[in-house]
Formats: C-alpha cells, sequence, structure tokens
C-alpha cells in the first residue's frame, strides 16, 4: 500500500509528492531465550482471613437498622448494627420515674424518723428533770425519815412530846408519797412502748436503754426499707441501661466486615449476625508435602500469585507451621501471612504459593506472539526442522507480559517461529 501526501502552492513552495511504504512482516526462525533464576516451589493455596471473629447480638429482638457493609473497615467499639429498643426505653422511662417517687417517699420518710427522734429527746430532757426532781425528794426523804427515827428517841426518853413525834412521822409520810409519786410519773414516760420485760423489777437505767432503742424503732425500719426499695430501682435503672447497650452491636476489634448474615426488619437469634476479619489481615493456607517441610521456617518470604492473570504477586510471611501430618493425605498444614497493604485479594480467592529455594534452574522462553492453538485443542508452536516447518504441541504457563515459560515439549536448541517487523 502507498499513501500520498499532497502540499498545495499557497504555501509557497513547489507541488511535490512523497510515497511511505507500509511495514513488511516476516516470518523468521529464532532459539527461545535462556534465563537463570532460583528454583520455585508451587503451591496451590486458598485466601483465608488471618483471625475471623462471630459477632452475635446479644440481645434479641428485630433489627432496626444496619449500619455497615460487607467490606466496610470498622474501628473498635464501632456501631455495627441496631435492635428496635422502644420496649426497653419505655420500661427505662418508667424506672426513672418510679425512682423519683421512691426518692421521694424516702425522704418523707426521713423526716419522720427524725421528728420522732426529736420527740424521744425532749422526752429524754424531761425525764432528765423528772430524776433531779427524784433525786431531791429523795434526800428530803431520807432527812425527814432520820429526824423522825431521832423524834421516837427523845420521845422514849421524855424529852419530846408525843404531838411532836406524830408531826414528823406524817412529813415523814408526805415526802415518801411525793418521792413515790415522782417515781410513778417518770415511768409513766416511758409509756406507749412495749418494752418486752420479762420482769418488772428491773432497773430504771436498764428500762430507759431498751425504750430508746424501741421507742423510733418503726420510723427506723420504715426508713431503711425506704432505702432497700431505691436501690432495687437503681439496680433495674442499671440493668435497663445494660439492655440498652446491649441493642447496639459494636465492634470488639477494629477490621473488616466480611459477611453480613442477617437483614433490617429480621429477628435475632443465636446465629452469628456477622463476621468481622480482625485486622483486616488476610492469609493463605496450603498443604505440602513432608520433603518440603525443610523448606519452610517461621518468617520465611514467599509471594503468592491470585489466579486472576492481571493482578501482581502478592509478598507474605509463613505464620504458621502445622503440628502434625494428615493421616489420609500426608501433607502438613502451612499458614502464610499476605502484606497488611495489599487491597486486591479477598477471602475464597485460588492462587499459587511460590517459595524461591537457592538451588538455581535454567527457564527457557518464548514470546507470547508465537504460541498457537487454544485450550480445546492444545497449545503448539511452528518450529524449524531442516527445510521443514513442524507444528509441536508445548505446555506452558505466563511468565511476563510478553513472554511464555516452557513446561514441556521444546528444548534450548529448537527454532521456533516468531514474526518480525522489517
Amino acid at each position: 500500500m502507498v499513501k500520498f501526501l499532497y502540499f498545495p502552492n499557497e504555501w509557497g513552495k513547489t507541488n511535490e509528492v512523497s510515497a511511505m511504504e507500509a511495514p513488511k512482516q516476516s516470518l523468521a526462525f529464532v532459539k527461545p531465550r535462556i534465563i537463570e533464576e532460583n528454583r520455585l516451589l508451587e503451591f496451590p493455596a486458598v485466601v483465608e482471613p488471618t483471625k475471623e471473629i462471630q459477632l452475635h447480638n446479644k440481645q434479641n429482638g428485630r433489627i432496626r437498622k444496619i449500619f455497615v457493609q460487607e467490606g466496610d473497615f470498622v474501628k473498635e467499639g464501632q456501631i455495627l448494627l441496631e435492635i428496635d429498643d422502644e420496649l426497653i426505653r419505655l420500661e427505662g422511662e418508667r424506672l426513672q420515674l418510679s425512682l423519683e417517687i421512691a426518692k421521694s417517699q424516702s425522704g418523707i420518710v426521713f423526716e419522720k424518723w427524725k421528728l420522732a427522734e426529736k420527740q424521744v429527746e425532749n422526752k429524754l430532757r424531761e425525764i432528765d428533770k423528772k430524776t433531779e426532781w427524784i433525786e431531791l425528794a429523795e434526800k428530803e426523804w431520807t432527812l425527814i425519815r432520820d429526824m423522825k427515827e431521832k423524834k421516837n428517841i427523845l420521845w422514849k426518853q421524855g424529852f419530846v412530846s408525843l404531838s411532836e413525834v406524830e408531826k414528823i412521822k406524817q412529813e415523814e409520810e408526805s415526802k415518801q408519797t411525793q418521792y413515790k409519786n415522782l417515781l410513778r410519773d417518770r415511768e409513766n414516760l416511758l409509756s406507749g412502748v412495749n418494752l418486752g420485760l420479762e420482769s418488772e423489777e428491773n432497773r430504771f437505767e436498764e428500762k430507759l436503754r431498751i425504750w430508746k432503742e424501741k421507742n423510733t424503732s418503726i420510723e427506723r425500719s420504715e426508713y431503711e426499707l425506704s432505702l432497700s426499695q431505691l436501690k432495687i430501682i437503681k439496680n433495674q435503672i442499671k440493668s435497663n441501661e445494660q439492655l440498652l447497650s446491649e441493642a447496639r452491636l459494636r465492634a470488639p476489634k477494629s477490621g473488616k466486615i466480611l459477611k453480613i448474615q442477617t437483614k433490617e426488619g429480621e429477628l435475632t437469634n443465636q446465629n452469628p449476625v456477622m463476621v468481622l476479619i480482625e485486622k483486616g489481615e488476610l492469609s493463605v493456607g496450603f498443604q505440602i508435602a513432608e520433603t518440603d517441610l525443610v523448606h519452610f521456617s517461621p518468617g520465611k518470604s514467599v509471594y503468592f500469585l491470585p489466579s486472576q492473570t492481571n493482578l501482581t504477586s502478592i509478598k507474605g510471611k509463613v505464620d504458621r507451621i502445622g503440628g502434625y501430618l494428615e493421616p489420609r493425605s500426608h501433607s502438613i498444614g502451612i499458614k502464610v501471612r499476605l502484606d497488611p497493604n495489599q487491597k486486591i485479594v479477598l477471602p475464597g480467592m485460588f492462587g499459587i504459593l511460590q517459595v524461591k529455594l537457592d538451588e538455581v534452574t535454567e527457564k527457557i522462553l518464548i514470546p507470547t506472539s508465537s504460541l498457537h492453538g487454544d485450550e480445546t485443542s492444545g497449545f503448539f508452536v511452528n518450529i524449524k526442522n531442516g527445510s521443514e516447518i513442524e507444528k509441536r504441541f508445548i505446555q506452558v504457563k505466563p511468565y511476563l507480559l510478553n513472554e511464555l515459560e516452557i513446561l514441556s515439549g521444546l528444548s534450548s536448541e529448537d527454532e521456533i517461529e516468531t514474526n518480525l517487523v522489517l
């Protein structure tokens, strides 16, 4: 094909015609490219969460709102979903009202108790005054009684008259009566409360002690009962607040939401509602033969190549080596923790785990353009066999963007057909 380019006269130049021919392609035969690389061990592997946390909601009920989606990264303590808590809130309001009423009643009972104590104090002051009078009356009675005895002696000796003896006797009886009346009045001040004494001969001090304890016992018991009621209501409010907090499911750790196993409006049960990947970290799991165990140690760097050809390899480190041999497969389980900064793979993806060895091996590489065929009929290349062209079926795998690695079917001395631009 020839292209003609025309330049008009208006440009001030002579008319010139030039021609440019399209490049020709010619078939050529070249030997494969040979490189030396460290030998690789490859194992089929599956991506899985490093640490998976099953999230259960403590409170049963209907889900009102889900605040996250699958794949979201969440922080520790972040609200994930909320249960309908209207009934719990109403119960909390009722308890708060009951608490206010109980506080008011407790205040009234407390004032009643303090008033009873004040009345007791007033009565105690009155008892103290009566006691002083009794002591004074007792002294006067004792004094007049001694005088009566002396008068009797003098009367018998003839020094005083009988009338004086009778007079002093009447005074002594009057003082005695006054003393007994004061005792009775003081005893009456302790009336109104059953002291529960087995004998009435107890000393007054003992009676007074018991009377002090019992006189305000009813009011004190009522106040203590009101305090107990307050404590019960406060504990109920605390339990209600705990139920309210449990109505919201929070992330126990920072990480990534792997699955949401419920919907808004559904009733919760004992099954997990969400699955969280702690810190969003992923690992790959695979099995190795016991002969390959010498190539693995904790912390060893490896590479994971996802099955999608457009994804680059991901660096990882051996995290855990199985402690026993699988009896059926006669293999050992290996866990590799992937680079936490990668964002290209998801749990469940397949791929190849590559382990680089110190041993060096040769690789045969051919251009991608030299490969013909398909997966159904097989892949082949055209090679030069003397003066003839031979079709040879081969097995390959991707190496770089424009090259393939030969697995079988081709040697380094074979010449393969390739397209060269001349």
